[in-house]
């Protein structure tokens, strides 16, 4: 550790070192000699518990008697001088701590001293500097000016560590933004960072619903969770429903007493609340939601736990990003949706034709049915061939029916966590033939973390693929695979942006896909098959597509297919 002369020497070393706890040893370690003091110490506020904690210090028996010492935030006699100022905001400096009653011994040797209280910008105490001396009388004005200036330090680098963390912070928001593949993971996400950041007791929030044109419960911390989906509050009710409305942030302390609120829908009773701050989410200069957060009142009165002007600002960053991300997955949609009434419209067209084909046939299978019961006695061998006709026209209709709504439903998914691995192994004993020349090869990395899935809508796009390498061999191999990779694998991907993804391989022995086809065999009624629209391999688009991931074929003419699905692997909280 570095000998510090004078305080220049002192804020400079500080302001070069990054590290707080070492900046902060630093500093214990000069007031001790700079003070010409025996011991010098650092006792940190814990908001949480309501305490201090010596976290630093220096001098001979600072490690064996105070270090990690936990002491009461109280004004009480006897508590203690560290106590005292932490409570009050007043620095106590005297020369003779046996005529000092809210003195507590903690070093037996200690007779003069000096506590200040180190304040952030909001003037709020967090924490307090302690020097103490052997000798009578030690400290005068040279070394409470020493303390004042360290205690400013100690305040800089206590407010550097705090701006770190709210960097970090918007920067793990701007992070769930691109990796979060719906809105409720989103904001699921931010609950999580911000209550990192603001250390609050409760948040929920709240986003526009067009069709009942009210503010709606999405996400929450607290004992709202339940109620997702289900509460809501109107244009203007309310504190909440005001600050969604107009766009404009709420600060309040104890919004209990003032007259206008409500209490509607809180996470805990109305009279625990120490603090209420709701800003807006807004996007585009229209409001489009509210994050509310609230502290509940602490034990300790002399404890401040309001939030500040400062967190209301770290908040209203938060929402701005926020608002981008939700817009972002919004337009997505948006773009998924117009590709699909794109598809929609063809479909509609061919199954149209394709199923007034079969009705034709069906009316002309019913016309000689009808033609042969009127003229004679029918041979049975005439009506079985009627009937054979007539449940083959009808089984097309239904396929091509069935067809029309998978495609239609490829993209409504419900995720849920879910062992891919399993969900692979029970899809293959379902369609993979029992008795076949063709042999198959699984390969499933049991590493692999839960996957957030609509396991029904992937089984469906797996035994698509399958069945599909079945329409080109009749021996020979399957593989089927699984494994985590990172985006630096499938640098070329449409969602190259996410970190890491599941990805699964499914490659068989067969001709493969030339490569002018590569491009198309995802596209609607492409298809090389008499049987169905052609809409299998759209369909599986639509489905990994709805996940967030991409789905794609990277196998070489005459050495087989390999159809590639990744999806993305969420770092939720």
């Amino acid at each position: 550790m570095p000998q510090i002369r004078n305080l220049p020497e002192l804020l400079a070393v500080v302001a070069a070192e990054r590290e707080t706890s070492t900046a902060l040893k630093v500093i214990a370690q000069a007031a001790l000699d700079l003070t010409f003091s025996r011991h010098a110490m650092l006792a940190i506020l814990d908001e949480e518990n309501g305490a201090l904690q010596v976290r630093y210090g220096a001098g001979e028996e600072f490690q064996s008697k105070a270090l990690d010492r936990i002491l009461n935030v109280d004004s009480t006699e006897g508590e203690g001088i560290i106590a005292y100022v932490a409570a009050t905001g007043e620095s106590i400096r005297t020369g003779n701590v046996e005529t000092e009653p809210r003195y507590r011994q903690l070093f037996s040797n200690t007779v003069s001293e000096i506590a200040m209280p180190v304040r952030d910008p909001d003037r709020r105490i967090r924490a307090v500097l302690n020097v103490e001396s052997d000798r009578i009388d030690a400290f005068g004005e040279r070394e409470k000016n020493i303390c004042e200036a360290i205690v400013s330090i100690i305040s800089m680098v206590l407010e550097r560590e705090d701006i770190k963390d709210r960097e970090e912070a918007l920067v793990e928001i701007g992070q769930a933004l691109d990796n979060s593949l719906t809105e409720e993971a989103l904001i699921d996400r931010l609950i999580h960072v911000a209550q990192d950041v603001l250390r609050f007791q409760a948040c929920s929030v709240f986003l526009h619903d067009q069709k009942t044109d009210t503010f709606v419960l999405r996400g929450s911390s607290g004992s709202l969770k339940k109620q997702v989906g289900s509460f809501s509050y109107a244009r203007g009710e309310g504190f909440t429903g005001w600050v969604c409305d107009t766009g404009q942030p709420i600060l309040l302390h104890e919004p209990q007493q003032d007259p206008r609120w409500r209490g509607k829908y809180v996470e805990f009773p109305s009279e625990q609340i120490a603090s209420f701050l709701a800003v807006p989410i807004v996007f585009r200069n229209r409001s489009i939601g509210a994050i509310r957060v609230l502290r509940r009142k602490g034990d300790n009165p002399f404890l401040d736990n309001r939030f500040t002007v400062t967190d209301q600002s770290v908040l209203m960053a938060i929402a701005e990003q926020v608002a981008s991300g939700l817009e972002n997955l919004r337009n997505m949609e948006r773009i998924v949706r117009s590709e699909r009434m794109i598809a929609w419209g063809e479909l509609s067209a061919k199954s149209s034709h394709m199923i007034g084909n079969r009705v034709f046939a069906l009316k002309g299978d019913i016309n000689e049915l009808q033609h042969l019961l009127a003229s004679r006695e029918p041979e049975i061998s005439e009506i079985r061939d009627l009937q054979k006709s007539l449940a083959t026209n009808v089984t097309r209709i239904e396929e091509i029916l069935q067809d029309f709504r998978d495609f239609v439903t490829a993209t409504q998914v419900a995720r849920e966590p879910t062992d891919l691995n399993q969900m692979i192994r029970e899809t293959v004993d379902e369609v993979f033939p029992r008795m076949s020349a063709v042999k198959l090869n699984l390969n499933l990395d049991e590493a692999l973390p839960p996957v957030l899935i609509d396991s029904k809508k992937l089984r469906r796009a797996i035994s698509e693929l399958i069945e599909n390498s079945f329409n080109y061999i009749d021996e020979g191999v399957m593989a089927i695979s699984t494994r985590v990779v990172d985006k630096n694998e499938h640098s070329e991907t449409r969602v190259s942006h996410i970190p890491k993804f599941a990805e699964i391989v499914i490659e068989d022995s067969g001709p493969g896909v030339e490569a002018d086809a590569k491009s198309t065999i995802f596209q609607p009624f492409f298809s090389n098959r008499v049987k169905g629209m052609g809409l299998g391999l759209s369909i599986v688009k639509g489905i990994v597509d709805s996940h967030g991931g991409e789905v794609f074929e990277s196998g070489r003419v005459g050495l087989g297919a390999r159809f590639v699905i990744l999806l993305p692997l969420e770092d939720r909280p």
